[in-house]
């Protein structure tokens, strides 16, 4: 005689019951590797080659606007950490960070261009102007920011080199 487990529709068996934890536990773990690759994943700058004034333009710039904004704050760590604590050049640094974040805020100015100046609130119906601009905007910061980081990092093992070494 085989065991009988009652389900909305209709009667399993013990051996087919096991076989929906199985298949229920593969299917969560399949899910949860799904989202975790999603949080990590970073945006792949090939989709810069595939640009065709759709919406997948503005999820590609932004997904590189973001990308870029990360490494951005990573390079301003380091900058900062080398700058002597008391010095002028921390708040001239933080100065430069808050104004480009200021800054996006004159990407609106495209958006709403194309738009023939109608204000859209939340970006939604044109959003790739806004998107190519940030994106534009960080990258020239990234420029900025690794070319300082550069500059200090060359200056401080340069000041540990014995004298008359090149």
């Amino acid at each position: 005689m085989r065991c009988c487990f009652l389900w909305p529709y209709g009667c399993l068996f013990a051996s087919e019951v096991l076989a929906l934890r199985v298949e229920r536990w593969v299917v969560d773990f399949v899910i949860g590797l799904m989202f975790s690759g999603l949080a990590c994943a970073k945006t792949n700058p090939e989709c810069l080659k595939h640009l065709g004034g759709g919406f997948s333009d503005a999820e590609c710039y932004s997904g590189l606007r973001q990308d870029i904004e990360a490494a951005n704050q990573q390079i301003y760590v380091r900058i900062r950490a080398g700058i002597p604590a008391g010095s002028s050049h921390l708040a001239l640094l933080d100065g430069y960070m808050r104004s480009q974040d200021d800054s996006l805020k004159f990407c609106e100015l495209q958006r709403d261009a194309s738009v023939r100046w109608e204000r859209q609130p939340d970006g939604s119906m044109y959003p790739v102007p806004y998107e190519q601009c940030a994106y534009e905007q960080r990258t020239i910061q990234n420029k900025f920011l690794s070319d300082l980081l550069g500059i200090g990092l060359e200056s401080s093992t340069a000041n540990l080199k014995p004298r008359g070494v090149p």
